[in-house]
């Protein structure tokens, strides 16, 4: 008790502390490389970090001067573009590169921002932040999908050709000895011929996988309820099938939506646990996005495998009981999130939906996502 007696009256005891001193603190402890810069492009105030940009024989002419003061006026002028930026629009980012005494090359993230001064003069705060680490990882994980997907695409246009000639084989014994085969070779070759179908429509599959980031970004106008019925249509589904849709006029990139679309229609009659049913398909916008749900009477997933039926090669049921490549909703998902959106799935009542949020034109035109490669 005495202990915190003390402690208590020490504290009280210590004197305000000197605010200037403490911003200067601040600034010299910020993460990164950090300046102030008055409204002539002039370097005013710099910490450590920044001044060890700079070889130490040239570091007492960085406060006080622009460091351009040598270029030639259209690489001055190239320069200080960003700074007057920020001194006009209040704002500025970019990402430079930067050769340092060390000879090291360094990426840099520099955003610079306006402020005021205590004399009412404009002044610009610029903080560095090296990425060099992050942009490599970036450059490596990009480059790592891009052999991924090109691996996917050679596998499966290659493994097509020595497919189709198994096909063609099975087909010619099947056509020739089809009356002197016994009934056990019969059931064999309905066994191949079943598995070369999976086969076919796995490699089918995988080359749409690959190839989703080369999906034409082009924006249409289209109604959404004559797209779902030509899906639909294009199904040639046995089973007695009733298919509702919002009718709405929609600006989307058509061909990436068409492919969500029937995979969607697709696997909603294909596990379907009866041989009738109901697809309803519904739109919203809000916000700059669309939603769009596609829900079904079926018998519902459960909660514990919503993550994983989007996994690549995951089905819910083995493949001899349901046909099909494991690759659907994956295809969905990689597609969805690739124009900057996302999709989820909801258990209803009776039956799921799947519901996918996709960015508008309006959101388009003010991100990334308008310029993905």
């Amino acid at each position: 008790m005495e202990e915190k007696t003390e402690l208590t009256s020490t504290l009280l005891d210590i004197t305000p502390y000197d605010q200037n001193e403490f911003n200067d603190l601040l600034f010299e402890n910020i993460p990164g490389y950090a300046f102030v810069k008055d409204e002539h492009y002039k370097i005013v105030k710099a910490n450590a970090a920044f001044l060890s940009m700079y070889p130490e024989n040239s570091r007492d002419k960085v406060i006080g001067y622009t460091t351009v003061e040598d270029y030639q006026p259209d690489e001055a002028e190239q320069f200080l573009a960003m700074d007057k930026k920020a001194l006009i629009d209040g704002y500025s980012e970019t990402i430079e590169t930067i050769n340092f005494p060390d000879n090291s090359v360094r990426t840099l993230l520099t955003r610079k921002k306006r402020f005021l001064g205590t004399d009412g003069s404009p002044y610009i705060l610029g903080i560095c932040t090296d990425i060099t680490e992050r942009e490599h990882l970036i450059k490596q994980l990009k480059k790592s999908n891009q052999d991924l997907d090109h691996f996917a695409y050679i596998a499966s246009h290659d493994l097509r050709a020595p497919l189709n000639a198994i096909a063609k084989l099975a087909s010619w014994i099947d056509e020739d000895y089809k009356d002197e085969l016994p009934s056990g070779a019969i059931e064999h070759f309905s066994l191949i011929k079943s598995r070369i179908d999976r086969m076919t429509c796995l490699l089918n599959d995988m080359l749409t996988y690959s190839r989703v980031n080369q999906t034409p970004r082009i924006t249409e106008e289209f109604s959404l309820k004559e797209l779902v019925f030509e899906q639909f249509e294009m199904m040639s589904v046995d089973h007695a099938f009733n298919v509702t849709c919002k009718d709405l006029t929609i600006s989307m990139q058509k061909d990436a939506i068409t492919i969500v679309l029937r995979n969607l229609l697709s696997n909603a009659i294909k596990h379907h646990h009866l041989d009738s049913g109901s697809i309803d398909v519904d739109i919203s916008e809000n916000r700059g996005f669309y939603t769009i749900t596609v829900s079904d009477d079926g018998p519902g997933i459960d909660s514990q495998y919503h993550a994983k039926v989007f996994e690549m090669f995951q089905t819910l049921k083995p493949r001899d009981q349901q046909e099909g490549s494991g690759i659907g909703l994956s295809i969905c998902k990689k597609i969805v999130r690739n124009y900057g959106g996302d999709i989820s799935i909801r258990n209803n009542d009776v039956g799921t939906s799947f519901i996918i949020s996709w960015p508008s034109v309006s959101v388009l035109k003010h991100t990334a996502f308008g310029v993905h490669a």
